[in-house]
């Protein structure tokens, strides 16, 4: 048996599609919320298989698919009591201008 080798940035894409997909099994529109999905993003991603997801990472190799919150300096330097209150309110992508 062969063991893959990740970088870094392929297993956060991995882990992050994982999740988006287990997490659409159990609730669309929170799944939505939390990873900051419109419908058709959600859609395929909670129907891809588990060797699309696979494929899908070792061909964008090193380029991450998501991107962090716009807020995360202030979230990471935000006493650690208000961060979770704070990222829960605030919204994880910029407001459409």
């Amino acid at each position: 048996m062969s063991q893959v080798q990740l970088s870094d940035v392929q297993y956060i894409n991995l882990s992050v599609l994982n999740a988006i997909k287990t997490s659409m099994q159990r609730d669309k529109v929170e799944t939505c919320c939390r990873f900051s999905l419109d419908a058709a993003q959600a859609d395929l991603l909670g129907n891809l298989s588990t060797d699309r997801i696979w494929a899908i990472v070792a061909n964008v190799g090193h380029a991450t698919l998501f991107p962090p919150r716009h807020d995360l300096l202030s979230l990471l330097q935000t006493p650690l009591p208000l961060a979770g209150p704070l990222a829960t309110v605030r919204s994880p992508t910029l407001p459409n201008r």
